[in-house]
Protein backbone atom coordinates (compact mmCIF):
# COMPACT_ATOMS: atom_id res chain seq x y z
CA UNK A 1 0.00 0.00 0.00
CA UNK A 2 1.59 3.46 -0.99
CA UNK A 3 0.40 6.38 0.99
CA UNK A 4 0.17 9.73 0.43
CA UNK A 5 -1.97 12.60 2.90
CA UNK A 6 -4.83 11.38 2.93
CA UNK A 7 -4.76 8.72 0.00
CA UNK A 8 -4.04 5.59 0.10
CA UNK A 9 -3.58 3.13 -2.76
CA UNK A 10 -3.67 -0.69 -3.11
CA UNK A 11 -0.54 -0.85 -5.11
CA UNK A 12 -0.29 -4.43 -6.67
CA UNK A 13 -1.18 -7.85 -5.71
CA UNK A 14 -1.62 -11.64 -7.12
CA UNK A 15 -3.47 -14.49 -6.45
CA UNK A 16 -4.47 -18.15 -7.15
CA UNK A 17 -6.82 -20.60 -7.42
CA UNK A 18 -5.37 -22.71 -4.13
CA UNK A 19 -7.26 -22.42 -1.11
CA UNK A 20 -10.12 -19.78 -2.39
CA UNK A 21 -12.53 -20.87 0.09
CA UNK A 22 -10.66 -19.39 2.34
CA UNK A 23 -10.29 -15.84 0.95
CA UNK A 24 -6.87 -14.63 1.95
CA UNK A 25 -7.03 -11.92 -0.10
CA UNK A 26 -10.34 -10.08 1.38
CA UNK A 27 -8.54 -10.49 4.76
CA UNK A 28 -5.23 -8.90 3.66
CA UNK A 29 -7.35 -5.87 1.66
CA UNK A 30 -9.48 -5.02 4.92
CA UNK A 31 -6.14 -5.37 6.92
CA UNK A 32 -4.94 -2.12 4.92
CA UNK A 33 -8.13 -0.96 4.77
CA UNK A 34 -7.85 -0.68 8.82
CA UNK A 35 -4.11 0.59 8.54
CA UNK A 36 -5.42 3.50 6.34
CA UNK A 37 -8.51 4.49 8.22
CA UNK A 38 -6.16 4.63 11.09
CA UNK A 39 -3.34 6.72 9.31
CA UNK A 40 -6.69 9.03 8.93
CA UNK A 41 -6.84 8.41 5.10
CA UNK A 42 -9.63 9.78 3.46
CA UNK A 43 -9.65 7.48 0.33
CA UNK A 44 -8.54 4.09 -0.42
CA UNK A 45 -7.86 3.50 -4.26
CA UNK A 46 -7.99 0.14 -5.37
CA UNK A 47 -6.60 1.38 -8.58
CA UNK A 48 -7.58 -0.56 -12.35
CA UNK A 49 -10.36 -2.61 -13.11
CA UNK A 50 -11.47 -3.77 -16.25
CA UNK A 51 -13.46 -1.52 -18.79
CA UNK A 52 -15.82 -4.49 -19.61
CA UNK A 53 -18.63 -6.60 -18.05
CA UNK A 54 -18.06 -9.68 -20.88
CA UNK A 55 -18.52 -12.32 -18.41
CA UNK A 56 -15.44 -14.11 -20.59
CA UNK A 57 -13.32 -11.60 -19.10
CA UNK A 58 -10.64 -13.08 -16.55
CA UNK A 59 -10.38 -9.31 -14.71
CA UNK A 60 -14.13 -9.91 -13.96
CA UNK A 61 -14.21 -11.31 -10.46
CA UNK A 62 -11.51 -8.76 -9.33
CA UNK A 63 -14.02 -5.86 -10.12
CA UNK A 64 -16.84 -8.10 -8.32
CA UNK A 65 -14.36 -8.02 -5.24
CA UNK A 66 -13.49 -3.81 -5.56
CA UNK A 67 -17.39 -2.87 -6.47
CA UNK A 68 -18.16 -5.26 -3.41
CA UNK A 69 -16.57 -2.82 -0.90
CA UNK A 70 -18.91 -0.25 -1.70
CA UNK A 71 -16.29 2.02 -3.85
CA UNK A 72 -17.17 3.60 -6.87
CA UNK A 73 -15.61 3.69 -10.19
CA UNK A 74 -13.47 6.89 -11.28
CA UNK A 75 -11.96 7.10 -14.60
CA UNK A 76 -8.39 8.95 -14.40
CA UNK A 77 -6.25 10.22 -17.27
CA UNK A 78 -3.83 6.84 -17.53
CA UNK A 79 -0.58 6.20 -17.16
CA UNK A 80 2.38 6.58 -19.44
CA UNK A 81 5.85 5.69 -19.65
CA UNK A 82 9.09 8.05 -19.02
CA UNK A 83 11.84 6.02 -20.83
CA UNK A 84 14.82 7.07 -18.69
CA UNK A 85 17.33 5.18 -21.35
CA UNK A 86 15.82 4.82 -25.05
CA UNK A 87 17.68 2.04 -25.91
CA UNK A 88 16.64 -0.51 -22.59
CA UNK A 89 12.99 0.83 -23.70
CA UNK A 90 12.99 -0.18 -26.85
CA UNK A 91 14.94 -3.71 -26.12
CA UNK A 92 12.00 -3.74 -23.35
CA UNK A 93 9.43 -2.97 -26.32
CA UNK A 94 10.87 -5.27 -28.54
CA UNK A 95 11.08 -8.43 -26.12
CA UNK A 96 7.23 -7.46 -24.68
CA UNK A 97 6.09 -7.30 -28.55
CA UNK A 98 7.01 -11.34 -29.37
CA UNK A 99 5.87 -12.31 -25.71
Amino acid sequence: MLTVGERVWYSYGVSTSRRREVQPNNAIQWRMMCDAYELGASVYDFRGITDTLDKGNHLLGLLGLKAGTGGQAVEYLGEWDYPLNKVVHKALDLYMSRR
